[in-house]
């Protein structure tokens, strides 16, 4: 699941917004959630 986040995330069709949603959701972790925010 976090590679197709990551890659939605860096194509604009995920926003910080949603990456918390993921997170909270336990999809992902914090720490992921931070990985993916810096690909940018």
């Amino acid at each position: 699941m976090f590679s197709y986040i990551k890659e939605y995330y860096v194509m604009g069709l995920y926003t910080q917004s949603d990456l918390d949603i993921f997170v909270s959701a336990k999809m992902i972790t914090e720490i992921e959630k931070q990985e993916i925010m810096s690909a940018l």
